[in-house]
């Protein structure tokens, strides 16, 4: 998303992976807080609290939204296969998936591949950053593109997808799980906030350099593939740059794969109340369901059109099922049954509200625009 927006717009939106960035800090942390001050799972808590109906509501939404990233995920491993060998990314996709499968079934070999996938992903974005150095960008541009501005006029599918991959307020949810299982207690809310801000500031860092490098090296080029988006990196890598590109690529989208499904499938289950650990049956059931529907959803997509331009289309339609997501969320962190003297203070609060009203702006926009 970074790469065909920096493309498109140059460095005009940085400000808005910047604001994205600052509200999905500031939801994984309410989320791990109601995880971690209750014995309860998350949505367990949500449940008793607002009723089952409501935490299934979430959780459906949830499992569809995992589930567009997942055709997203498909298709963007699809895309740099074809680049890496010339096979159409109709074999691909099929390909990837069954290997999702392989891997979700297979925890283990998950865990070994997940170190060579980190290596790859690594590799490609320390190749951004020295790569900023020689593309010689406009500063000024970039500061520029760094200021909040008015709203724009028009806000197209690209912004709608890069906020959503930037603020995913699934993910956060789903930190909350995850904070719960690592049995923190209290005391350790410092520490969850730190780990957050280093996280995701790392994540909206590598978004910023790679959409500044799009800028300068590609702005104006219409991007249609992964060869594309691997001409940013030639003014230090030369020939080798699309490779390393395509590579990086397809680690960073097979990394979520496995990861995706698991997110809208734990969720759902916990809605269910059929469990919320990552290796119980359910979540595991529901968790290959996603995939398998991700596989389908991404045959229906590649055959409408452009796989680039469905993968932007599948992240930025996720933006129409978050609202109500990150409304109940900010309940919970509010609430005293759920965070007792922890609640949210007025300045969280603020910013909260504001990313609930961007949210619902831009579920309108894409609903209606």
């Amino acid at each position: 998303m970074a790469s065909k927006l920096g493309a498109g717009q140059g460095y005009s939106y940085l400000w808005v992976v910047v604001g994205a960035a600052i509200f999905m800090w500031l939801f994984t942390t309410m989320a791990a807080r109601v995880g971690i001050l209750n014995e309860e799972s998350l949505m367990t808590v949500m449940a008793r609290l607002y009723s089952r109906p409501v935490a299934v509501i979430v959780g459906v939404l949830a499992f569809t939204v995992a589930t567009a990233f997942q055709l997203s995920n498909y298709l963007a491993c699809a895309t740099a296969l074809t680049t890496l060998s010339g096979i159409s990314e109709n074999v691909w996709i099929g390909a990837v998936g069954a290997g999702g499968l392989v891997f979700l079934l297979v925890r283990h070999l998950y865990r070994f591949a997940e170190r060579i996938m980190s290596i790859l992903v690594f590799s490609m974005v320390a190749a951004f950053f020295v790569n900023l150095i020689f593309a010689r960008p406009n500063w000024g541009g970039v500061a520029q593109g760094l200021m909040p501005r008015t709203w724009p006029a028009e806000i197209n599918p690209l912004v709608l997808a890069m906020v959503a991959t930037t603020f995913s307020v699934i993910a956060a949810l789903y930190q909350g799980m995850l904070a719960r299982q690592k049995g923190w207690t209290a005391a350790d809310l410092p520490m969850s906030r730190r780990e957050a801000a280093v996280g995701i500031g790392l994540l909206g860092s590598i978004s910023c350099v790679i959409m500044i490098t799009a800028g300068t090296v590609l702005r104006g080029v219409n991007v249609t593939s992964a060869a594309v988006l691997g001409g940013q990196l030639e003014p230090v890598l030369g020939p080798m740059a699309v490779w390393l590109f395509s590579v990086g690529f397809l680690a960073a989208g097979f990394s979520s794969v496995v990861i995706n499904p698991m997110v809208g499938g734990g969720l759902l289950s916990d809605a269910l109340g059929l469990g919320d650990r990552v290796d119980a049956k359910w979540p595991r059931l529901l968790s290959g369901a996603g995939m398998v529907t991700g596989i389908v959803l991404a045959y229906i997509t590649f055959s409408a059109g452009s796989v680039l331009d469905g993968i932007v289309w599948a992240q930025s339609a996720t933006i129409i099922a978050v609202p109500l997501c990150a409304i109940v969320l900010v309940m919970l962190a509010n609430d005293k049954r759920a965070v007792g003297i922890h609640r949210n203070g007025w300045i969280s609060n603020t910013i909260a509200g504001l990313a609930v009203a961007v949210l619902i702006t831009m579920s309108m926009i894409r609903l209606f625009g």
